[in-house]
């Protein structure tokens, strides 16, 4: 498919309805946001049309309805609309506003996804060229079906995926009933349990352009396919009933690992990595709900020559070191966090240092965040997608029933041509645009 003919319709400042009180007004980072990598994190949620986008001005009408409620959403999320001051490690608090684009796209929404879908076009799906002390931006596209996609970026400084979720879950609540949900954690919460720190050394530097090209694939393990992954785990396993999640990472880290193995002639040594969200497993209640960023990014790893044939050694790795880490938050103190925060932070940073003496994989994971529950008034999203990278790392995210994962892989040109043909992955996974089941509303 050629390029998206994208035609910008508007472009403004959208402040909260309501002034941000005084006292409000500045946010100094908590110790997570501190360390958090200075990126945006693009989601993009993707509505079909209805009977009722035939109607005159009924897509105005719902263009409109975004805008207010997201006006009112952002008296909430109020440091969402202000500026990140890089001096003092602060949000500026200012009610400056988040960047609000609408736009047409002459095109229509099923037949872009369905026949022969380019992942790098979903990024001409969100704004672009704006200043990098913003912190959220959204842009409205309206294809000429009546389809609309939501994009929107949001900044990794004050925002996890659990924050992101909580402000799209508000955002879409209020746009559907005018009301809001009630009373929301205060984004300072977090600040007064885990202040900022000297952390000489343990900053996650950004990830560079520079370098080969990165291209990013998408692959469906649907349940049927995990469920024949998870048969493969056999008795000599420590995991004998891992989750969906952990056996779909440990599978592709071992083709991973495998594909090296073959570039290099001999196994080399290798590592994941990923966040666990401390919500729901610290024993500390206050954690339970509190905005911005609140995870450990910790490091599955292989030495050398350690065993790597079979699925067992990678589920083996991935699934004891969130098991260790998830049973070390349930009785973690406050002090006992921070210094396992910290911890895991130097071991992150360390394994980059090592440069390309090892392969070290990012990753995260979007399953079970209430995506799929986004209605802004007009029914929920048909899909919930990610996009191109430019950098590598694999994202995880649920299929719209929920059983299956859909895997977002970043990866080095020449590697992602050996993964793509790897015998495994065609086994086990779907490239396929969509079915046709999931036109059906």
């Amino acid at each position: 498919m050629a390029d998206l003919d994208i035609q910008i319709q508007l472009r403004k400042m959208v402040k909260p309805s309501t002034p941000t009180p005084n006292h409000l007004r500045s946010l100094k980072l908590s110790l997570f946001d501190q360390m958090a990598p200075h990126i945006f994190v693009p989601i993009l949620f993707h509505y079909l049309p209805s009977s009722e986008c035939n109607t005159d001005g009924i897509t105005d009408q719902r263009c409109d309805k975004l805008q207010k409620s997201l006006a009112q959403t952002l008296t909430k999320f109020y440091p969402l609309a202000g500026r990140f001051c890089k001096d003092d490690l602060s949000i500026h608090c200012n009610d400056e506003g988040v960047e609000y684009v609408e736009s047409k796209v002459n095109a229509d929404l099923a037949e872009f996804l369905h026949q022969g879908l380019r992942i790098e076009l979903l990024n001409d799906l969100l704004p672009t060229d704006l200043p990098s002390n913003l912190l959220l931006r959204l842009q409205v596209n309206v294809f000429s079906c009546g389809g609309i996609v939501i994009g929107i970026n949001i900044s990794h400084i004050l925002a996890d995926g659990f924050t992101l979720g909580s402000f799209v879950k508000e955002w879409a609540h209020i746009s559907q009933t005018g009301t809001t949900n009630g009373c929301l954690p205060s984004f300072g919460h977090l600040l007064l349990l885990f202040p900022p720190t000297e952390l000489s050394g343990s900053q996650v530097s950004l990830p560079s352009n520079i370098g080969p090209k990165i291209v990013t694939r998408r692959f469906v393990f649907d349940a049927l396919a995990i469920a024949e992954l998870k048969d493969r785990i056999n008795s000599s396993a420590t995991f004998t009933r891992p989750t969906r999640l952990v056996v779909v990472l440990s599978f592709i880290w071992k083709v991973l690992v495998s594909n090296s193995s073959a570039k290099h002639g001999h196994s080399r040594g290798s590592s994941l990595l990923f966040p666990i969200n401390l919500r729901g497993k610290s024993n500390l209640s206050s954690l339970e709900h509190a905005l911005g960023n609140l995870y450990v990014t910790v490091v599955a790893s292989l030495e050398e020559n350690q065993l790597r044939k079979e699925l067992n050694d990678f589920v083996n790795v991935v699934g004891s070191t969130t098991r260790d880490t998830s049973a070390c938050i349930a009785k973690a103190s406050i002090d006992d966090i921070t210094s396992m925060f910290v911890s895991c932070g130097t071991e992150v940073v360390n394994k980059l240092g090592l440069g390309d003496t090892i392969d070290i994989y990012p990753s995260t994971s979007w399953c079970r965040f209430p995506w799929y529950e986004a209605d802004f008034g007009w029914g929920k999203p048909f899909w919930v997608s990610s996009v191109s990278k430019p950098f590598e790392v694999i994202i995880l995210n649920d299929t719209k029933d929920g059983d299956g994962i859909e895997a977002w892989v970043s990866l080095k040109e020449n590697e992602m041509i050996e993964f793509e043909k790897d015998p495994d992955i065609l086994s086990y996974t779907s490239k396929v645009a969509f079915d046709s089941s999931m036109w059906i509303k």
